[in-house]
C-alpha cells in the first residue's frame, strides 16, 4: 500500500552502529495472514517465542503491518500501540528490529509492553521508557512458557513492563527494575496511555 522510508541522518546513525536501516512496505488488509504466518513460524523455530503474542487474522487486519522487502521481519502497529514485531535469522536486513521501531513511534506508535527479558534493553533504544510493570503470575503463563528456558529472568517468571515513547530519549538505556508496579494489565496499558514526555 505504501513504502516508508527513515530520514538520512537516522538511517546513518543506524547504519554507523552495523544496524540494517531498510524501508518498510504496509501491507494491504487482506495480506493480514502473510504477515501471521511469519509471526507462527517464527514460534516454530525461536525458543524464546513464547514471550511474543501472535494475535488472529482478523486482528491483524485491522492493524497496520509494515515488513522488508523479503518479508522476514516486520512490526504491526494497533492504534497506537506497536506489537508483533518479529525478524528471522535469515532476513536479508540483519540487525533492523532498532529501524523497525524508528518507523513505528514515526507512524504514531506510542506505547507497548514486553516481559523483562532482553526487549526492554531493545525498546530502550529505541526511545521507550517503563511507566509501570506488573508481576509475573502463573495463572496467566503464555501457552508453551518453559520456565527453563528464561531461568535467567527472575527464575523464568519475569514481570510485564509497560513502556511508553519519549522523543527525547531515543538510544536511551534500560534501567532493570525501572517503573512503578501495578495491581492489574488495564492500570499498565492506561499508565502508558496517559505517559506525556516531561
Amino acid at each position: 500500500m505504501a513504502t516508508h522510508t527513515l530520514p538520512g541522518d537516522v538511517r546513518a546513525k543506524l547504519e554507523s552502529r552495523g544496524l540494517s536501516a531498510p524501508p518498510l512496505h504496509e501491507l494491504a488488509p487482506d495480506d493480514c495472514g502473510l504477515y501471521r504466518e511469519q509471526m507462527l513460524e517464527l514460534t516454530r523455530k525461536n525458543p524464546h517465542a513464547a514471550s511474543v503474542y501472535v494475535y488472529d487474522e482478523d486482528e491483524y487486519r485491522a492493524m497496520r503491518l509494515l515488513v522488508t522487502d523479503d518479508g522476514k521481519a516486520g512490526v504491526a502497529l494497533k492504534g497506537d500501540e506497536i506489537v508483533s514485531v518479529f525478524a528471522h535469522k535469515d532476513c536479508a536486513h540483519p540487525r533492523a528490529a532498532r529501524a523497525m521501531l524508528r518507523h513505528a513511534t514515526a507512524l504514531g506508535g506510542h506505547r507497548l509492553d514486553c516481559f523483562d527479558t532482553v526487549l526492554p534493553d531493545l525498546y530502550a533504544d529505541a526511545g521507550f521508557v517503563p511507566v509501570a510493570r506488573l508481576k509475573w503470575n502463573d495463572d496467566y503463563a503464555p501457552d508453551g512458557w518453559d520456565y527453563e528456558t528464561f531461568r535467567t529472568f527472575n527464575d523464568g517468571r519475569p514481570d510485564v513492563v509497560f513502556m511508553a515513547y519519549d522523543p527525547d530519549r531515543v538510544d536511551g538505556k534500560y534501567t532493570p527494575g525501572a517503573g512503578e508496579y501495578v495491581e492489574d494489565y488495564d492500570d499498565g496499558i492506561a499508565r502508558a496511555q496517559r505517559y506525556r514526555p516531561s
